[in-house]
């Protein structure tokens, strides 16, 4: 089955080889690579391509650099690089597979209201996020509530609504006066309600060197705003200053 994908999925277009500024790690990207416990598809960065829906498509994963389908495609000749390709995503070997990883990009010379734009594979960008559908203006419209009949403090999960609709949402649980939970606290520590482009979540603080908004900070002189490099800030659309 793997072989038949791979024919489908097959290596990414030229225009996105993969970064090679090594003073930075990657941010998580939203693809990943295949393989199992038992199986190494690369050992280092090099080892791995990034890959597309097709030999010319924008990539969206990341296959290892000896896959069949890579081959191939070194002997297709796509159009002009796609301006439309992100070109913040990189592949990487991680955990001894290939996936597609973000690459820290500097957004200094933008001020986003509601933070930057997260794209289809989970990266940040420079752009600004648009926020068509607002539940939050702050983080003080936002709450902490279950998010199912036992919630993080008896072995459940918790989520963020906002305050006036946190009734509403846990009588929509439909849940019974008792219910059956065991007996264990899975909640993670340091997770707050926030309102990060405009919607409620269950979020780590802000990180102290935060910018990339108006409400965050001014990088100090010689240093620059970087989004992909911190997963707490990435989580929350910013960057922090380096």
């Amino acid at each position: 089955m793997r072989a038949v994908l791979a024919l489908v999925l097959v290596a990414g277009c030229s225009a996105l080889a993969p970064n090679a500024n090594g003073q930075f790690g990657g941010g998580g990207g939203g693809g990943a690579g295949s393989g199992s416990d038992s199986i190494s598809e690369c050992s280092q960065d090099k080892d791995c391509a990034l890959a597309g829906a097709t030999c010319c498509a924008c990539p969206t994963f990341a296959v290892s650099a000896s896959d069949p389908t890579v081959q191939a495609c070194n002997q297709v000749g796509c159009p002009a690089p796609d301006p439309s390709c992100p070109s913040n995503a990189r592949a990487a070997c991680i955990d001894n597979t290939c996936q597609l990883a973000c690459v820290p990009m500097s957004c200094s010379n933008t001020t986003c209201s509601d933070g930057f734009e997260i794209d289809a594979n989970g990266c940040l960008t420079c752009a600004c996020a648009v926020v068509t559908s607002r539940e939050c203006t702050a983080d003080a419209d936002c709450v902490r509530t279950r998010a199912d009949c036992c919630g993080c403090a008896h072995g459940g999960s918790d989520t963020a609504v906002p305050g006036a609709d946190q009734a509403a949402f846990d009588q929509s649980l439909m849940c019974p006066n008792d219910p059956q939970c065991p007996a264990v606290d899975t909640c993670a520590a340091g997770l707050e309600p926030r309102c990060i482009e405009g919607a409620c979540q269950l979020a780590n603080p802000m990180p102290a060197d935060a910018c990339g908004t108006s409400t965050t900070s001014t990088c100090a002189p010689g240093q620059q705003c970087y989004v992909n490099v911190d997963p707490d800030a990435d989580q929350q659309g910013v960057g922090v200053c380096m």
